[in-house]
């Protein structure tokens, strides 16, 4: 239909008000040939994120859709994207973005679309964007690394989220087969990257199009070392029950022993040596795929436990 929007913005909030004025403006600033909806799902935030979003509303009433919370729902063990804001979508493709982050590029959208048009076998493009430390108030590195496979995102997951575009019936038959065998493949997006680069190919534009805010505190980003290693333990069984009904044997193997030193290396890194009774307990049905060398760690680890 011609006021059917190609893309659906997804953008969830939680007392983001420092931060999520600048990433309404990097959708609003985008320069495209075809409609877009900004669908945002703010989840009973307590520091006036509402507001903002409110007044936004008010300006741009046909762009911007919201829903307001009135408990949160995240503590719930609820999944937003996947409950709230993915089964409403109108567009062809579904871009991503959190309200802690923004979009610099103005043609960020047009581009990604205008590649996913033109290759059919694609089901998801993303991009480069920048890492800005808030505490140190500098730039401190780049997310998005090319050439992404299944494999590769088995191993470690390089996608940024915030440059992300992909399509929405990829999205909503991630959302049928996969999210009922698991709620917790409902929380993040790591396990749908898994699921799209099964189903198709995964396109990475090189450019620098969005900043991503690294903030002191978050799931990934704890200053709690025992926090961050316990984020990786959830990634592993994510990627877990991917490898071990996706892959061959050969590449089972090879998948169960450079996870098994990454968490090793992650708990040593992080000093988090109470997660090594951890490190046992998940890798003892596979123990035995082990190198010769990761079984003499693993049979040492087991011992001193």
């Amino acid at each position: 239909m011609k006021n059917t929007p190609l893309v659906s913005i997804d953008c969830i909030t939680y007392n983001q008000a420092p931060y999520i004025r600048q990433c309404l403006e990097g959708f609003l600033m985008q320069k495209t040939t075809f409609l877009f909806e900004i669908l945002i799902h703010d989840d009973a935030s307590t520091d006036g994120t509402s507001d903002i979003i409110r007044e936004y509303e008010t300006k741009y009433p046909d762009l911007i859709k919201p829903i307001y919370q009135k408990e949160n729902q995240y503590s719930k063990g609820i999944g937003i994207s996947a409950t709230f804001q993915f089964p409403r979508a109108k567009g062809k493709y579904i871009a991503i973005c959190e309200g802690d982050d923004y979009w610099i590029d103005p043609l960020k959208l047009q581009k990604q679309v205008d590649f996913l048009e033109k290759n059919s076998s694609y089901g998801m493009i993303f991009s480069r964007a920048v890492i800005y430390n808030q505490n140190k108030k500098m730039n401190t590195g780049i997310l998005g690394k090319p050439n992404v496979s299944f494999y590769e995102l088995l191993i470690r997951n390089s996608i940024p989220t915030l440059t992300v575009v992909l399509k929405r019936e990829l999205v909503l038959e991630y959302l049928d087969k996969i999210v009922p065998i698991s709620k917790k493949l409902a929380m993040g997006d790591y396990p749908m990257w898994l699921w799209v680069a099964l189903k198709s190919d995964i396109a990475f534009l090189p450019d620098v199009t969005a900043v991503y805010n690294y903030l002191l505190e978050s799931a990934s980003h704890s200053v709690d070392g025992s926090k961050r290693v316990l984020f990786r333990f959830s990634s592993f069984e994510i990627a877990y029950y991917f490898a071990s009904r996706y892959l061959e044997k050969e590449a089972f193997v090879k998948f169960v022993n450079i996870r098994f030193v990454s968490l090793f290396l992650s708990i040593v890194k992080h000093r988090s040596f109470c997660s090594l009774n951890l490190l046992v307990s998940v890798f003892q049905n596979q123990r035995m795929l082990l190198s010769m060398g990761n079984k003499i760690l693993y049979f040492f680890i087991s011992k001193i436990c």
